[in-house]
């Protein structure tokens, strides 16, 4: 769920390309096909509720991915920032709709999303960088403080075989794991320039110099 893509001296970008030749997708359905295939096959043999975790830790990755970008989205709003694009997914885009005057964008594969934002005004501009940044992970942190706070911490540590509880536990694991994953500091290529992890965005966002955050105030108010 890296977000925010940004090179370091120019405007956000977007992340890589989908699969485009159909070498590549057919790679991608067979993986996808099998990996299913097999999940259902382990699913079924020797059934325990406790077999549930995998799907739901899938399912809650996809439910976090959503809250992950929201998380970044709310957090520019609060700040005043103007959010030029919210986008779900990886690949093509497949469906756009508009929230609350805010375009949001569906992609092919949930597995990442980006944000971008623009400032609004001059003040401060890299203590909003860095809490826009955070805001991602940290709003999956919240939420399984949250769970934590209404289920118990000791009940979410036990082994339980209620689907609920199981559930519950998957959702935190992967909210846990996504935060965790966000923060590490690491740069990655795109086909557009370098990408920024949340953790690294929250580094070196104090380094973006005045000059960066002034251009992109300017592209602001030429498209108003």
């Amino acid at each position: 769920m890296n977000d925010q893509n940004q090179d370091g001296n120019g405007p956000f970008i977007a992340p890589d390309r989908s699969p485009q030749t159909p070498n590549e997708w057919g790679v991608l359905v067979i993986f996808s096909f099998f990996f299913a295939l097999f999940l259902c096959l382990d699913l079924a043999q020797d059934f325990t509720p406790a077999k549930l975790s995998v799907p739901f830790f899938l399912l809650s990755w996809v439910f976090l991915l959503v809250l992950h970008e929201c998380g970044h989205a709310l957090m520019a709003r609060a700040l005043g920032w103007r959010i030029l694009l919210v986008s779900i997914g990886h690949g093509v885009v497949r469906a756009r709709m508009t929230v609350r005057g805010t375009p949001v964008e569906f992609r092919t594969l949930p597995l990442s999303g980006f944000v971008l934002p623009l400032p609004a005004d001059l003040v401060a501009p890299r203590l909003k960088q860095f809490l826009i940044y955070a805001a991602g992970p940290g709003i999956e942190l919240v939420a399984v403080g949250l769970l934590a706070a209404l289920l118990g911490p000791e009940a979410m540590l036990r082994r339980s075989p209620e689907i609920g509880m199981i559930a519950a536990q998957s959702f935190s694991v992967a909210a846990l794991f996504g935060a965790i994953l966000n923060l590490v500091p690491f740069p990655h290529r795109t086909a557009e320039g370098t990408a920024w992890s949340d953790g690294l965005g929250m580094i070196l966002c104090w380094r973006i110099p005045d000059e960066e955050f002034r251009r992109r105030n300017t592209d602001d108010d030429d498209n108003t």
